[in-house]
């Protein structure tokens, strides 16, 4: 492993973009867990609104992210979409510093949030174009070790934001986080270079222009990316509440379960990246599914904190296969369109955010905790069985003609 590590860093770029990666799971994560005290203590605003506010920006993001992945493959300069996203993010941030009337945050942030929303896809795709045009042949390993970095910086953000909150309050965490995105807008400006234009056939013209609801070999995994991203973030919405109310623990045991799942998932990228090798990535997303449905089913029938420890193992493999594997899933699948396929797989990750989000606490509500987690086994069994079904062909083969 530490000789194809060696040989992934020692490619031009990579190693800088592992860095602003890092450096991006950091800033996010540093106000991340507090914005909903900030709104709902600072600018009086009630939980329902806040959740609007996520929703309405996280849909303008995936327009956004839409609009500029298909026309970054015709050969628009993808570092100068990264730096724009980037300075988007810092300014997006800086609102919450200058605007205290919701309304007017509101609309502010749905634009410039919107506009930073092409950064992470588009950082993806240039580390895929950097790897492509190396002697490295194993691009699963590469998204796998690169998604690894932003979970190393989403694990240790949380910490810094603690501290600086306790120090200066939000002030502190919103200007850490704008500072930290303007760190990664000067590392970009100054040490990366710009792509080389694609130089655009008309075979390629025509596979950018297709329609992704007229493509199975597309739409099937777009979707499965979906289905499983909305089983977790339901879950993880209601895994403290379901440890609390219905296993009888602490806040600490919630904490202590939140910790071995997110420590857990670090080596595990590592190691699926490893695996990709021997074992094709539609494989590896058909055993994710087959040991996140196992976790499910271990949650529902649980009745001790014992066995939600024990089961963080299953669900770390399982976060650890649609973060790492989905991503190179997507990409295996649109060659020729590295910023249209990361671009899908990041908004496969918003759409079942938002949606698992928005039900999971209502089906909570309904059918109580564990129930709820019925549900998220449902999603991963048609997870599976569309697997099954999907085609492992690009869309640029023949195989793709009998489907449009």
């Amino acid at each position: 492993m530490l000789k194809r590590l060696t040989e992934l860093f020692s490619i031009p770029s990579y190693a800088l973009l592992f860095l602003c990666m890092l450096l991006q799971g950091m800033g996010v994560s540093l106000s991340a867990p507090f914005l909903s005290i900030y709104f709902t203590e600072q600018l009086g605003v009630s939980v329902g609104m806040f959740g609007i506010f996520l929703a309405v920006t996280l849909i303008a993001g995936i327009w956004i992210s839409t609009l500029t992945g298909r026309r970054s493959d015709r050969g628009l300069n993808r570092k100068n979409i990264f730096l724009i996203a980037t300075l988007c993010n810092a300014l997006a941030y800086g609102g919450y510093l200058l605007i205290q009337d919701f309304t007017i945050l509101f609309i502010y942030m749905t634009v410039f949030t919107a506009l930073g929303a092409p950064g992470m896809p588009q950082l993806f795709a240039i580390s895929r174009e950097a790897v492509s045009k190396s002697n490295f042949t194993d691009h699963a390993f590469a998204n796998s070790t690169l998604r690894s970095a932003f979970s190393l910086g989403f694990i240790t953000g949380p910490l810094i934001g603690t501290l600086l909150i306790a120090a200066v309050g939000f002030r502190g965490i919103f200007s850490g986080t704008i500072g930290v995105f303007l760190l990664v807008a000067l590392l970009i400006l100054l040490f990366l270079k710009s792509n080389i234009e694609l130089k655009s056939n008309n075979a390629e013209v025509k596979s950018t222009n297709f329609q992704l609801v007229q493509n199975r070999n597309i739409l099937l995994p777009f979707l499965i990316l979906i289905f499983m991203y909305v089983a977790h973030w339901m879950s993880s919405i209601n895994t403290a509440l379901f440890i609390t109310n219905n296993l009888g623990g602490t806040t600490s045991d919630v904490g202590l379960v939140s910790s071995i799942c997110a420590a857990l998932e670090i080596p595990f990228m590592i190691m699926l990246g490893l695996l990709s090798a021997k074992y094709s990535n539609r494989t590896l997303m058909m055993c994710g599914a087959i040991l996140g449905g196992a976790y499910y089913l271990v949650v529902i029938i649980s009745g001790a904190m014992w066995q939600m420890l024990v089961a963080q193992i299953l669900l770390a493999v399982f976060v650890a296969v649609i973060s790492a594997i989905g991503i190179s899933y997507i990409q295996e699948l649109l060659p020729s369109m590295p910023g249209y396929a990361s671009t899908l797989y990041s908004n496969s990750s918003t759409i079942g955010r938002l949606i698992g989000s928005l039900v999971g606490g209502g089906l909570a509500s309904l059918i109580g905790y564990r129930y709820s987690f019925v549900f998220c086994f449902i999603l991963i069994i048609i997870s599976l069985i569309l697997l099954v079904v999907s085609e492992r062909h690009s869309v640029h083969e023949p195989q793709h003609d009998r489907f449009q």
